[in-house]
């Protein structure tokens, strides 16, 4: 039993070897269209490239309004360029605006020149030097009375705020009071004479 086994298996394995030694199989002509008298022998000088054969493929340009332009919705089209300077239009400004700023104090030293910007929009006072930049203005100047600021060739200046002008606030008008409403006074008659009072007669003349 054990011999026919080993038997069996040395069958096998040079049945694998003699398989093994023929692989892999040569390549077959069949399917390439080859030119008569080539022999199906590839190699051989003059035969055609097979990959020169085929179509070369069209230019990725060509897909570009596959994309553009929907198999479902044939009537959307690609849209136009925009030039840059429309581009350029459509940008959100900058606010650069200075409304409602002043100067609330400038301080001119040989060592230090600097100001205090105050702007309603911030709860702090902003300090400013020569260069500095506010909202997109730079500074030009510090006096005695104003700030300076250029953007773009564009000057604009910020007045110091004379606290000497600034009006008191009203003082709160008193409530004026109501007036109270005086009592009915009551009407007094003659007297009445009761049983006890005694009675004047009048005086008979003599």
């Amino acid at each position: 039993m054990i011999r026919a086994a080993l038997a069996l298996v040395a069958l096998l394995v040079g049945v694998l070897a003699l398989q093994w030694k023929d692989w892999p199989p040569a390549p077959s002509a069949v399917g390439l269209d080859l030119p008569a008298g080539t022999g199906g022998e590839s190699g051989a000088p003059g035969d055609p490239d097979p990959l020169a054969r085929l179509t070369p493929p069209e230019p990725r340009d060509s897909y570009a309004s596959v994309t553009e332009r929907p198999l479902f919705r044939p009537e959307r089209k690609p849209e136009e360029p925009q030039p840059e300077d429309a581009a350029d239009e459509t940008q959100p400004e900058v606010a650069t605006s200075l409304d409602g700023m002043d100067v609330s104090a400038v301080i001119i030293t040989p060592a230090v020149v600097a100001a205090w910007i105050r702007d309603p929009k911030a709860p702090d006072l902003k300090r400013l030097r020569l260069g500095d930049d506010l909202e997109g203005w730079s500074v030009k100047e510090i006096q005695s009375d104003r700030v300076v600021l250029e953007r773009q060739g564009e000057l604009d200046e910020l007045l110091l705020r004379d606290f000497s002008k600034a009006q008191a606030p009203a003082a709160p008008t008193p409530p004026t009071a109501r007036a109270r409403p005086t009592p009915a006074t009551q009407r007094q008659g003659p007297p009445q004479q009761g049983p006890n009072v005694p009675r004047t007669l009048p005086r008979r003349p003599n």
